[in-house]
């Protein structure tokens, strides 16, 4: 039976209507209700008592389908044997969104879900070739300087298979950056690309607003200053790929040719299916190769 994990969506209730009640133990029933579905006791509490009626909440974001699809008569039998709960042929359940699941029909359930999980492959396939692509500062968003760097990836991403569209210049401002990016993540984007705000100036902040969105995002340097020196902040420049759920998230440095030369690099690993810390450093050393090679100071924004 395949296996797809389920957001609730808030939709975390079961209601029992029609089942009988005298003197009941509340954690024993929410204990059989979370064993028949395969959770943990803690994650069943009983939440409404009425006559007639009890209604238990589901305290999880997620479930397999696997777990509560066509699992209602198998709850329903496990309700019976509670002592003070009554179940007859007329005790039925209801609930709603994802965990409707539970109500189906325990013969269908198979194919439901088998046709729920090619669902899923295919929503994850679509959701991998969306991408989104900012640019970043000020002098991006006022009109100083044109913006060369986004039209040429969304040419080079939509090249490769990609739907990819401009998500705007983000501000110099970490926490701006951030919460753009959890608006990308939430956006159903599969890749979201960044270009600049990875210097050594204060003003650079794009790798700082990825840090908070995944603070396990892979950072390597490419060139390394002292700070405190000159406009030099920061110990360096670096770029940066992160990942939350199924969105990659990479920080390319702002200079067009910088662009130009690790936007391959960083498709290329993920393509071929890399982790993130891998893409980044090879991204890291094409810089730096540059760098070794004509003298050219990555990234000094």
């Amino acid at each position: 039976m395949p296996v797809t994990e389920l957001k609730l969506l808030e939709k975390t209730e079961i209601w029992v209507d029609r089942v009988g009640l005298d003197g009941a133990d509340l954690n024993a029933v929410a204990a059989v209700v979370a064993g028949a579905l395969n959770l943990q006791p803690q994650e069943v509490l009983v939440v409404d008592v009425r006559p007639g009626l009890l209604v238990l909440d589901v305290l999880r974001s997620t479930v397999q389908a696997g777990d509560v699809a066509g699992k209602g008569q198998e709850l329903l039998h496990a309700l019976g044997q509670v002592p003070g709960v009554t179940v007859t042929p007329a005790t039925s359940i209801h609930s709603q969104g994802v965990l409707g699941l539970v109500e189906l029909d325990a013969a269908a359930t198979p194919g439901v879900l088998e046709r729920a999980a090619a669902m899923g492959r295919e929503v994850a396939r679509r959701v991998a070739r969306r991408a989104l692509v900012f640019a970043s500062g000020s002098e991006v968003r006022d009109g100083l300087i044109q913006d060369t760097n986004t039209p040429c990836i969304v040419e080079h991403l939509r090249e490769r298979g990609f739907s990819a569209r401009s998500g705007g210049v983000l501000a110099d401002d970490a926490q701006a950056v951030a919460g753009a990016l959890r608006r990308a993540v939430d956006g159903g984007f599969g890749l979201v690309v960044t270009t600049g705000g990875v210097g050594a100036e204060a003003k650079d902040c794009t790798i700082e607003g990825l840090v908070q969105v995944d603070p396990g995002a892979a950072a390597p340097w490419v060139v390394k200053y002292e700070a405190g020196q000159g406009r030099h902040e920061k110990a360096g420049v670096r770029v940066a790929v992160g990942r939350v759920g199924a969105c990659t998230i990479a920080c390319l440095p702002g200079p067009n040719p910088e662009v130009r030369a690790t936007l391959p690099v960083l498709l290329d690993g993920l393509e071929s299916g890399q982790e993130p810390g891998m893409v980044a450093e090879a991204m890291a050393a094409r810089l730096r190769h540059l760098l070794r090679a004509g003298g050219h100071h990555p990234a000094k924004e």
